[in-house]
């Protein structure tokens, strides 16, 4: 759900080739001479690559804006694009390939957010039935968080009214040879990521320090996050719904995102599950220690 991607903006008359606008934070330097993937029509996708001219013929750097992108798809005028059901308007992605080694280690594309939404189902399968007291949980699977904390808001939030969020998110982690320790964020291997700070919001203290203190008391491994450049569905909530929903976010760290591949430690997923699995099934705890009333 809710990957970066691109759209088709403009088909070139003569040789058919696609010009394309970015969906979500994208850099362009990332797509070059990469496999980007179609919704064509007729129930089949269109592959095409992200042109670059060789280093033999290349006269200047190359491109650095979308503007100078183009994809060939092979298509030899814009009336053939047409055909094949690829308009201005049509979405695209990266080509992705799933690897992982052992149980340890996976790369793939989009983990941003499939690794949430995977989180999501395996913790929804695993508390069934096992939640006591008088409460409703909505479990949520969002779009348009990339495009500006859209689909959380408006299409969930107006709809439940909670009383409080949790938001199960992939995040930066930039533990790797070109960055000073300062600004990792997180690391991979570090377990589940408890943001305290982002563009978007500023953590309920209370809310994060109980959540903390049921980590540490169930040995759920996990790290504090503070991201100056980010933002999640929890912007979108605890500052700006109703009087303000207290909000918590949780996430697992991820090199490399917004980019075709991304590469996780499986077990900061696990350990993610289980700090989500604690906090729900100690909801009335939590409540008590964060001073969260019922409306």
């Amino acid at each position: 759900m809710d990957e970066v991607g691109v759209m088709v903006s403009h088909i070139d008359q003569r040789g058919g080739f696609l010009r394309i606008i970015p969906i979500g934070g994208l850099d362009p330097w990332t797509l070059l001479d990469k496999e980007l993937v179609f919704m064509g029509g007729k129930n089949s996708d269109i592959v095409g690559v992200v042109g670059v001219d060789p280093p033999h013929l290349r006269k200047e750097k190359p491109p650095s804006r979308f503007e100078e992108l183009y994809v060939d798809a092979g298509f030899s005028s814009r009336d053939e694009v047409l055909k094949s059901g690829v308009m201005p308007g049509t979405p695209g992605t990266f080509v992705g390939n799933f690897r992982q080694r052992g149980g340890s280690v996976a790369i793939g594309k989009a983990f941003d957010n499939r690794v949430g939404c995977t989180v999501l189902i395996d913790t929804l399968r695993d508390i069934r039935n096992k939640v006591s007291g008088d409460v409703s949980l909505y479990f949520s699977w969002n779009t348009q968080e990339e495009v500006g904390l859209r689909g959380g808001i408006n299409a969930v939030v107006h709809q439940v009214n909670p009383h409080m969020a949790f938001i199960v998110e992939t995040t930066v982690a930039a533990d790797v040879p070109t960055s000073s320790e300062d600004v990792w964020i997180t690391r991979i291997g570090g377990g589940a990521a408890l943001r305290a700070y982002d563009r978007s919001m500023i953590a309920n203290p209370r809310l994060l320090s109980a959540a903390i203190e049921l980590a540490e008391s169930n040995n759920v491994k996990y790290q504090v996050q503070v991201n100056p450049y980010g933002g999640t569905d929890a912007g979108g909530i605890v500052h700006t719904y109703g009087t303000g929903v207290p909000s918590l976010v949780i996430s697992t760290p991820a090199r490399y995102i917004h980019s075709p591949a991304s590469l996780i430690n499986v077990e900061d997923l696990r350990q993610v599950e289980n700090l989500l699995r604690t906090l729900l099934l100690n909801l009335d705890l939590i409540r008590n220690k964060a001073l969260i009333s019922e409306k």
